[in-house]
């Protein structure tokens, strides 16, 4: 099985042995170009590090990616044969067994595929993490500061009662004012208007 670098969607079928031994061929011309630099390369500028990066990553998906394909097309061949027979079965998940069977652990390149992607997510995880603790705390010191105001508005309004002075003569005069007022008020409201007369 090989992938297309033109589609990375789409997996081309070709002899594997032509593949293996183009990839013998790839090595060998690398190791080639290693000795004739004398096995010293050049510092890589930082953007090629990059690029290189992201391409590894491409390289890593693509590969799980081509292993995935060919566990479904399997599979899906798989079901045509037994729907073709007449049997009835019912989809179940692969058995570990032939997970095992299917994705082999001493597959380099698939190994580094999953360990680079996994690396990946667990970044994207830890930034989340972080953003979400940093939202948590920014709504916490928010908190904090709705309390110190809430308390010195309260701490005000305690130490201007406490500066009334309850036995001065012209305060009571006022409260009695307001008390015979609202009692008014509210014997006007129980009593029903009696109609007007001319």
């Amino acid at each position: 099985i090989s992938v297309c670098t033109r589609c990375t969607t789409d997996i081309h079928f070709t002899d594997i042995s032509k593949s293996a031994a183009s990839q013998d061929n790839k090595a060998e011309e690398a190791e080639e170009e290693v000795g004739t630099t004398g096995g010293t390369q050049q510092p890589e500028a930082v953007d090629e590090s990059d690029e290189s990066s992201d391409k590894a990553k491409e390289e890593a998906a693509t590969r799980i990616q081509a292993v995935f394909r060919g566990h479904q097309a399997r599979k899906s061949m798989k079901d045509t044969e037994t729907s073709s027979q007449g049997k009835n079965t019912e989809d179940s998940e692969p058995t570990i067994e032939q997970l095992q069977e299917e994705f082999r652990a001493d597959d380099v390149d698939l190994c580094n595929a999953a360990t680079k992607i996994q690396a990946s997510f667990r970044g994207h995880m830890s930034r989340k993490e972080q953003a979400v603790s940093s939202a948590v705390k920014a709504a916490g010191d928010m908190m904090e500061r709705a309390v110190e105001k809430i308390e010195e508005k309260v701490d005000d309004a305690v130490n201007e009662l406490e500066g009334i002075d309850l036995t001065d003569p012209d305060l009571h005069k006022a409260a009695t004012k307001i008390q015979a007022s609202f009692r008014g008020h509210k014997v006007r409201q129980e009593v029903p208007e009696a109609p007007v007369k001319k």
